[in-house]
Formats: structure tokens, sequence, C-alpha cells
């Protein structure tokens, strides 16, 4: 059955053949999948006319090959092709299907681009170009210098804070999904801000806003303030940021108290020390320290820490004395602290055994406490704040 068989009869009918260049350089010629499609109706009847050397092919042999073609339709992609400069048209006879297709306009085009970026397909090298190619070469090296300076000027334009779109949608569509309602306007501005002027990080958004929603916290506005604290200090984890909202958030209830200024710092120190740092008037004494008397946080949890070990019942006041002896004798850095603090040890073991002139009948009164840390005046100190 060898003779009837249809894979055979459809081998005799032949392939039609597209050049690779054409899809190549398709983006430079404007063309589109139509474009390309034509393109190879006329290469597939030229390929059926005989002989191969006789130059064009009749639109009514292009009708003959591809049925599926109105003749109108053809007219209006040969005319757009023609006016690409794709192809060239003639007209020996009156009728549409007398009309002659060329495809050598094409065919110059490909070798103007060829020769451009290959100059080493010239074999006599740039006097063997012709003079229309390097014009059309001209064109396009000034074209591409106008696209250099206007890439230029879009990256000036361009501010180092842009928002990357794959984050954008990210938060977006988790606002989205929270919120049940598309995302308003005024959440599209917010968010652009905080991803690109805060350049907040989308993770860290993202357990802000399941903070913010879990209090039904929606207000666009309202969010931005605290996303404000978030990046003025510094909160990059996801403890530093619950410590904000239960210690912070949670305790004000409404929008104008939760604007009001967050310290971490001074949470911090209230946690460490175990004294509640939420009243005014406490803040006021901590900021005394860091900001009037120019102490570090660091100093100021080393004072809370040697309060701790030393009472039971400690407070602000003494961390205060502390700090005021501290400044007296100008300490200021943790290894002077700890310097100090040998010093005195050693003293004090010197008192124990007798030593620095004591003698049996006459026993010196033992140091009540370090002197750095308790000034004489600390039994006049009352109250506490």
């Amino acid at each position: 059955m060898a003779d009837k068989s249809a894979f055979l009869e459809m081998m005799r009918w032949g392939n039609v053949n597209v050049p690779g260049i054409i899809f190549e350089y398709s983006k430079e010629l404007d063309l589109t999948t139509d474009d390309i499609g034509i393109l190879t109706t006329i290469l597939y009847a030229y390929q059926q006319g005989k002989p191969l050397y006789h130059t064009g092919v009749e639109i009514g042999k292009m009708l003959q090959v591809c049925p599926c073609l109105s003749k109108q339709k053809l007219t209006r992609k040969l005319s757009r092709l023609e006016k690409l400069g794709i192809i060239a048209l003639s007209e020996p006879g009156k009728g549409t299907v007398d009309k002659t297709v060329y495809i050598e306009p094409l065919m110059d085009k490909l070798e103007s681009l060829m020769i451009r970026d290959h100059p080493q397909l010239s074999v006599q090298g740039e006097k063997a170009v012709p003079a229309g190619v390097k014009v059309v070469i001209k064109e396009y090296q000034d074209q591409i210098e106008q696209l250099q300076l206007q890439l230029q000027e879009q990256q000036l334009q361009t501010s180092p804070n842009s928002v990357n779109q794959a984050d954008f949608k990210k938060v977006a569509d988790f606002i989205a999904e929270k919120t049940g309602s598309l995302i308003s306007p005024t959440m599209v501005s917010e968010l652009r801000r905080w991803l690109g002027d805060m350049a907040l990080k989308p993770e860290l958004l993202l357990c802000m806003l399941e903070l913010c929603f879990e209090r039904n916290i929606k207000n666009p506005r309202e969010i931005s303030h605290i996303a404000t604290d978030i990046k003025k200090y510094a909160i990059s984890s996801l403890d530093g940021m619950e410590i904000y909202f239960s210690r912070f958030v949670d305790r004000n209830n409404g929008p104008a108290q939760r604007n009001q200024a967050f310290d971490p710092d001074l949470l911090e120190f209230g946690t460490f020390t175990g004294i509640d740092m939420g009243a005014e008037a406490r803040r006021r004494i901590y900021q005394k320290w860091r900001y009037d008397w120019g102490f570090s946080h660091a100093m100021i949890m080393k004072a809370g820490e040697i309060m701790c070990q030393r009472t039971k019942s400690g407070g602000l006041e003494y961390v205060d004395s502390v700090l005021s002896n501290w400044m007296s004798k100008e300490i200021r850095q943790l290894e002077e602290v700890d310097a100090e603090m040998r010093s005195f040890k050693l003293s004090k073991q010197k008192t124990r055994a007798g030593g620095d002139g004591a003698t049996p009948g006459n026993k010196t009164k033992p140091a009540v406490d370090y002197e750095i840390y308790i000034p004489p005046n600390a039994e006049e100190i009352k109250t506490k704040v």
C-alpha cells in the first residue's frame, strides 16, 4: 500500500520555507504576524512558479496557492507592506489579480541589516559597501544615539526610590484579600510611599499590615503613622513590631494618641528593669539622661542593671543617682565603668583585710556601698517617680 500513502502525497506538495532572518529583524522592520504570513504566501507562490529565475509573483497566483485569502484582505495587506518599503507592486494589467509583487526591497533591507550587524561579511571592507547601505547604516546609528540619550534622560528622571512592581502587586493583593475589596486610590498612594520613599521591605510591610488588620486599623493615613514610626526607629523584626503594637498601639485607643512619639529604647529600658515607662513624667526623666546629660542608651541600660543587682525595689531615683555620679566623674564609656568597678572591689578587699593603714585597735568603718552608684544624699530621697 506504499504507492497509496497520503504521507508521500503530502511530501510531493513540498514545504513552505520562510527565511529565519525575517523573524530576527521583524521588530526593526515593523512586521506583524499577519505580515509574515503574507510574505510566506509570496515565497510559496514564487516557489511554485517556473522557471525560478523570473522575478515577481502575480497576485492571482497567491490567491491560487492560498484559497483562504480573500482578494480584499490580500490587497489591504500588500498595500501596507508597500508603504513600509517591504515589497514593490507593478500594474501590467487593469485587474487586481494581474498585479505583480516583488520582494527585492525586502532583500535589500535584510542585506543592509546584516552588513550593519556583521561588517565582516563585506569581503572588500567598507569600500565595497553600496552607497544605499551606508545611508541605512548611518540612519540606524543616529537612531541608536538618540535612543541612548533618551535612556539617559529617563534614568536621571527616575526616582532612586522607584517602586518594584512585583513587590507592589504582592502587598496590594494582600490588602485586597484582607479587606475583601479592591484597594482604594488613597491606599495605592500610601503603598507607593511605603515601598518607595520609606523603602520598607515588602515582608516587613506584610507583617505590619497583618497586625493592623487584626486590630481593625484600615485607614491608610493611620497605617502610615505606624509605618513612619517603624521606619524612624528602624524596627526590622517581627518581635520588635509586636512590642511596638502591644506597648504602644494597643495601649492607646485613638488615632491621635497613636500618633504620639514612640521610643523603642525607652520601651527596652522599661522591659529590662521592670519599670513601667508609660507615664509622661518618667519618659521625661529618661529623655533627660539621654539628651540633657548626654548618656548613651547602653550607659543607661548599665545603670539600670546595677540598680537591679543592688536593690530589691529600686526605681528611677536610684538610676538617676548613679548617672549623676558618673556625670560628676566624667564616666561616659562602659569600659570606664568596668575599670571603676574593679578599682572599687580591690580597695574594698584591702579594707576588709586591714590594709591601707588600719590597725587591730582602730578598725576602719566599711563603706556602706559603692560610692559611684550611691551619692551621700541618697537617703534623703523619699519619693519615687
